[in-house]
């Protein structure tokens, strides 16, 4: 009886920490193509004066609410969006990347909208500037997720 209890004991633990050590794939594919677009974005305002634009992004999901759960989150504000105590800051206007996925078959799809949000008269005015699709495809052979492309499209 000692013996089967500790057998239990030992394997809900192994199974606790080995659950722990697998990460979440879905996760880090986001956060890749945030990093992605944010080095691209660093790259491109070494040529223009987009200091303001860098520390003022706002990062939301595909409900236009606080996308938090990033590892990459320190370089982005939050805001919800809909959300009456932040009108005033959305009367001087936000930038925000939208953040969009979508699984299709092998393929997985994130696809990240730049946008530049004000509330005025009662309406929000949700002005598209464009974004980045990052592509990854799921490799059965190596069972893991590959990265396959990454590419701006917009204005």
């Amino acid at each position: 009886m000692r013996r089967a209890f500790f057998l239990m004991i030992l394997l809900a633990y192994v199974l606790a920490v080995h659950a722990q050590q697998s990460k979440d794939d879905y996760n880090s594919m986001v956060d890749s193509a945030i990093i992605i677009k944010y080095t691209q974005l660093l790259e491109t305002s070494k040529k223009q004066n987009n200091e303001y634009y860098i520390e003022n992004l706002y990062l939301l999901n595909e409900q236009d609410q606080p996308l938090n759960y990033v590892s990459f989150n320190g370089k982005f504000k939050f805001i919800n969006i809909y959300d009456d105590r932040n009108r005033k800051v959305l009367s001087k206007g936000i930038y925000a990347w939208k953040v969009l996925t979508a699984l299709n078959s092998n393929k997985f799809v994130v696809t990240i909208i730049n946008f530049y949000i004000t509330y005025k008269n009662r309406n929000y005015d949700f002005s598209n500037g464009g974004g980045t699709r990052t592509v990854f495809e799921y490799s059965c052979d190596e069972a893991k997720w590959k990265l396959i492309s990454s590419e701006n499209r917009g204005i």
